[in-house]
């Protein structure tokens, strides 16, 4: 299956590069994602649920993300499985400047079986382009949060510490050496997930947005079907 497409952030190419690389704003734009865990350098491992019915499941994977090349692209491979099927791909990512605009254009391929694979390439196609879509409105979201950030609550001031008691010297430690990279898990709440009603709520709001004529056909339906009832 091979997936490629675009989309402008009205955003500058840090902000978008920033945003796309920052854990935190990751976790909160993949559907589904309930975690994500930093298990090391520019490499995730995460569960997501997804509720389309053409890939529905629980599915659990890793993301290795290298060729990095800032502010501008990098290249991603994927593993995940899932109770009905298993997915391998790669593919990238680039940023370019369009006036005051910033273009994302993504690509890749990837291999699915089991179960999933049966599902039909239309609907897996449908499936993951819709998957990506809102992903990316999400992102988009969650750089204008991070452009305009909800006001601090002011803490009281810290009260005064005593003076430092007198220490005495000790030799210096032998140097350690450094540590690997450490673990992280973040934890999405749930009122700040990329839920199945967000994605079913943007399927509809974009379906109206490329088709506006379609609210007024389904208004005429309407009063079309209670006239006849009431004959």
């Amino acid at each position: 299956m091979r997936i490629a497409g675009n989309y402008t952030f009205e955003a500058t190419r840090e902000e978008v590069w920033s945003a796309i690389n920052d854990p935190e704003v990751l976790a909160r734009t993949i559907p589904g994602c309930q975690r994500l865990d930093n298990v090391g350098e520019n490499e995730y491992e995460t569960t997501l649920k997804i509720g389309l019915q053409a890939v529905r499941g629980v599915y659990s994977g890793r993301v290795k993300i290298d060729n990095v090349v800032v502010p501008e692209s990098y290249e991603i491979h994927v593993d995940g499985k899932g109770s009905n099927g298993f997915l391998k791909g790669s593919g990238g990512i680039k940023l370019r400047i369009e006036g005051d605009t910033t273009i994302l254009d993504y690509g890749g391929e990837a291999h699915i079986g089991g179960t999933i694979a049966s599902v039909g390439q239309r609907l897996i196609d449908g499936a993951s382009k819709t998957l990506i879509n809102q992903s990316l409105k999400a992102l988009a979201a969650q750089i204008e949060a991070r452009r305009n950030p909800q006001p601090a609550v002011a803490e009281p001031p810290p009260a005064a510490e005593p003076p430092p008691a007198a220490v005495t010297p000790t030799p210096p430690a032998v140097p350690e050496p450094a540590p690997s990279v450490e673990r992280r898990t973040i934890v999405v709440p749930a009122h700040e997930q990329l839920s199945e009603a967000d994605v079913a709520r943007g399927m509809v709001e974009d379906f109206i947005k490329e088709n506006p004529w379609a609210p007024w056909i389904m208004l005429a339906f309407l009063i079309g079907y209670m006239l006849g009832r009431r004959k």
